[in-house]
């Protein structure tokens, strides 16, 4: 018997639903980023690991390699898990019980994570095993939570404003997380005079409680839309074939997974094969690159939170294809002035930003520079809209399954979203290879990471304050004597080849939905429509049949 207090009916979500559901991922984010951009710093600063040079490298060699080989695993579990949430239903709900599921086991993991060796109950190699176990189990877990919440999502209604508020809230909630995370975990270290194992451990734990508390806040508090029982019944059919099937055969969807994979490809790397070319032009160290990068870091964060908040005023009075246009048209404009004038080629040229004054942190400010963070944040907030509106083609692509095809099945469809982040990934690795290769930097960005690495396995260890400075000045002599072997016609190719790949994508993520995607606002007014309609009658007839069958079973009892 279905439990009536968790569902509800037609388009119309629920207050409490509308609130909880998208600012619940403000945790899930912040725990995420946590695992995903400091567990490796944590490995090397937190004195886990050996304090011998040569062994540390061995260890955090293996723990490379195993990470890499875990992207295979991470890649595999989308599917399976969108195949297993579309199969597996509870009495409870469809998606809640295992967005409370994965959140529960993410808890658990996350904590473990950092309070056994904080504890010091496993070091050295012992900690790379358990690190390695650990984060397969983790990312385990997340998968099985982020697959359930955002196969809820389009499943919540069908109303285009609404489900433009929905997805715009959830993003915004998304960037909270993830700022409010790196900054903790760059702020509390200086802070507080605490060993960075005790500071881990504590925020560790804290934003895996908080995580689990917003997250079963959704199960108990929010509704799911009352399930369409056909679709029960198809889903009840599925297999681990429908990821790759209902892409071919829904040309709508295929065609917003592949111009997600482009978008997710570009901002990777921007942010990865991107920040290496960012510190060969401003150089490594706080008060150079790392000034800078700072600066941009709260830039991007201000952008995306002002656009995506913007993005359903802009929904109401534009359609998304004119949103998608006018939005990348600024992209292009504002990256190619992002790079050529906060990143001139040739430095003799009249942008050319000021030359850092290490004295002076006022540098980062000036001449050109100025104009660099006004383009950016045009960039930044044109993806970030963007972003948004390919969102939602993506669930209005699963409404047109239905309509015209028969099947939902949101767990699967849903499944591509970070499948794509995953491909994403593994690609821009491999380029990142090939632009190293190509330039001739791998050599200087080598001996670069392995100073680095070097040092921080040094401090991880009981060192004086004179050892610990002769332990900096060693490190950044070797970065200074890196950086001189870059020659401008490698840092001229490095940079062309980053503009190059990154405007196609963004061209080509464009293009396919521009001239491929065909579900207007007009169009998707009467998939609704049809889709109420059919629903209805479905209802209808499934009424008839029950008190068609309950008729002649008092029948059959007078007759006895």
């Amino acid at each position: 018997m279905e439990h009536r207090t968790n569902t509800f009916e037609g388009n119309k979500v629920p207050r409490l639903t509308r609130v909880l559901y998208p600012w619940s991922g403000i945790f899930r984010d912040a725990c995420y980023t946590q695992i995903g951009t400091f567990l490796m710093q944590y490995a090397i600063t937190a004195g886990v690991l050996s304090s011998d040079p040569d062994v540390f490298t061995s260890q955090y060699g293996v723990i490379t390699v195993a990470m890499m080989i875990a992207l295979l695993w991470d890649g595999i579990n989308d599917p399976i898990m969108g195949f297993i949430l579309e199969k597996c239903h509870f009495r409870s709900g469809k998606f809640r019980p295992w967005i409370a599921l994965g959140a529960i086991g993410n808890a658990i993991c996350v904590s473990l994570m950092f309070l056994i060796p904080s504890l010091g109950l496993v070091s050295g190699w012992g900690y790379v095993a358990f690190m390695i176990v650990m984060y397969v189990l983790w990312d385990t877990f997340f998968t099985m939570n982020d697959i359930g919440y955002w196969s809820m999502l389009p499943a919540l209604t069908s109303d285009q404003k609404v489900r433009a508020k929905l997805t715009t809230d959830t993003a915004i909630a998304a960037t909270i997380g993830t700022f409010l995370m790196n900054i903790l975990m760059v702020l509390l270290p200086g802070t507080f005079q605490a060993s960075t194992k005790g500071i881990y451990m504590v925020t560790g734990i804290v934003i895996s409680v908080l995580f689990l508390v917003s997250q079963m806040v959704v199960y108990f508090l929010c509704k799911e839309k009352k399930r369409d029982l056909k679709q029960e019944e198809i889903s009840e059919k599925s297999s681990l074939l429908d990821l790759f099937r209902i892409v071919f055969k829904n040309k709508q969807l295929g065609c917003c997974a592949l111009s997600l994979l482009l978008f997710y490809f570009a901002e990777f790397i921007l942010t990865g094969i991107g920040t290496n070319y960012f510190y060969m032009v401003f150089g490594y160290g706080g008060n150079k690159g790392g000034l800078v990068a700072t600066v941009i870091s709260v830039v991007y964060v201000l952008a995306t939170l002002v656009a995506q908040a913007f993005y359903p005023f802009l929904a109401k009075r534009m359609p998304k294809q004119r949103i998608l246009t006018v939005m990348g048209a600024i992209i292009f404009v504002s990256y190619l002035l992002f790079f050529f004038i906060a990143f001139p080629i040739f430095r003799e040229t009249p942008l050319a930003y000021n030359i850092p004054d290490t004295s002076n942190v006022l540098w980062v400010f000036g001449g050109s520079m100025a104009l660099y963070y006004v383009f950016s944040f045009l960039f930044f907030g044109a993806t970030g809209v963007f972003y948004l509106a390919l969102l939602v083609m993506f669930q209005d692509s699963i409404d047109y399954g239905e309509w015209k095809y028969g099947e939902r099945k949101e767990s699967i469809c849903f499944a591509w979203r970070p499948l794509d982040v995953k491909l994403a990934s593994g690609l821009n690795r491999g380029l990142q290879w090939v632009v190293f290769a190509l330039t001739g930097t791998s050599a200087a960005i080598n001996a670069i990471s392995n100073a680095e690495g070097t040092y921080n396995a040094a401090i991880a260890g009981s060192l004086t304050e004179a050892e610990k400075e002769a332990a900096t000045l060693v490190r950044d002599s070797t970065i200074a004597s890196s950086m001189s072997m870059i020659q401008r016609s490698q840092l001229v190719l490095f940079g062309g080849i980053v503009i190059g790949v990154i405007l196609v994508c963004f061209v080509a993520s464009w293009a396919l939905l521009h001239f491929g995607y065909r579900l207007d606002e007009a169009k998707m007014e009467e998939i609704v429509k049809d889709l109420e309609k059919t629903h209805q009658k479905d209802e209808a007839e499934r009424t008839r049949e029950v008190v068609g069958g309950k008729k002649d079973e008092n029948h059959a009892t007078e007759e006895l």
